[in-house]
């Protein structure tokens, strides 16, 4: 991998942090908590779907299927017990994938 994904990964968790800022202001801590704990959770995958992505084996459309199903995403449902909405944590684990999606996919050479 020509690319240095421990930039990359970096780069995925101030992304994070960014999202759980403007997202949830009265729970930014647990909100970073839990997008970085998903970031950790799938830190393997992403380096792999990076590489395929890079030499032209994942299309965007197939990393944003792959993330859909990412279990690690699942996980933020953890936040409901602090209150916030299923649709809000639904639109948080979106702008994450968006995040995701489009980081990786600014390493395809055009």
């Amino acid at each position: 991998m020509n690319t240095n994904f421990d930039q990359i990964y970096q780069d995925l968790k101030s992304g994070v942090v960014d999202i759980a800022k403007q997202s949830f202001q009265d729970y930014i801590t647990e909100a970073k908590a839990a997008g970085k704990s998903a970031l950790d959770g799938m830190k393997d995958n992403l380096q792999h779907w990076a590489q395929e992505v890079e030499n032209g084996a994942l299309t965007k459309d197939d990393l944003e299927f792959l993330l859909q199903e990412e279990a690690s995403l699942e996980e933020l449902t953890a936040l409901k017990q602090t209150g916030i909405t299923a649709i809000r944590i639904d639109q948080f684990r979106n702008a994450i994938i968006s995040v995701i999606s489009g980081t990786l996919t600014s390493l395809i050479k055009i």
